[in-house]
């Protein structure tokens, strides 16, 4: 999967009226919602070129936003979503004083760093604003999660009623699959004897998926 599709879908986020305190903190301005459509320019003709609109088309929503980001995310990768050249990748020294490349770090992002990212999924499904909010904070400033896509899962987050859309769902649960840890114990509940309530939810929310998919 190319980088640049999703860099193209995630710059149509600039053309939703938001009101954002920061890149991890934004919300829909006054009398917007996911289905209000918005001019847009492809000026430069790369969106056309990729797919990520169709000819002719001069607006976009939230929600195409969402669907587009859904199509391509189902052959994506985590390292799709952060920017290799952001200051987490800056910030892993070897011993000897060099920098590790952004290859090779990204190459080695295993639990727990990528359950980060998980986690702000599960989080968000599970309606739990604070944890969200924290985790997703977490993964913008330690992993590097692009500052569109971080600006556009805040709006998720902010928008409570946002949760229960299927679309945005979808969206979450296609994050959570590409970010899942490989150690998911941590996410069993020895009392009840299966897996805790937020991972049960996404793993209903991922059949889901796959039903669809089918």
């Amino acid at each position: 999967m190319s980088l640049g599709i999703f860099e193209e879908i995630e710059r149509l986020i600039e053309y939703i009226p938001l009101d954002a305190k920061s890149p991890i903190d934004g919300k829909f301005a006054n009398g917007v919602s996911i289905d209000s459509h918005f001019f847009f320019h492809d000026t430069d003709g790369v969106a056309t070129r990729l797919g990520v609109i169709e000819p002719g088309i001069n607006s976009v929503s939230f929600r195409d936003i969402v669907k587009l980001l859904n199509k391509f995310l189902k052959d994506a990768k985590i390292e799709e979503l952060v920017v290799a050249q952001g200051i987490s990748a800056k910030q892993i020294v070897r011993g000897n004083g060099r920098l590790d490349n952004a290859h090779s770090y990204y190459q080695n992002i295993q639990f727990p760093s990528q359950s980060i990212i998980f986690d702000f999924c599960l989080a968000a499904l599970d309606g739990d604003v604070f944890d969200a909010k924290l985790y997703l904070t977490r993964s913008f400033h330690l992993l590097g999660l692009r500052r569109r896509m971080a600006l556009l899962l805040s709006v998720i987050v902010n928008e409570f009623e946002l949760r229960l859309d299927k679309d945005i769902r979808k969206l979450l649960t296609l994050i959570a699959m590409i970010s899942e840890p490989g150690n998911i114990d941590v996410y069993f509940d020895v009392k009840n004897e299966g897996f805790n309530s937020r991972y049960a939810t996404y793993l209903k929310e991922m059949q889901m998926v796959h039903l669809v998919s089918i």
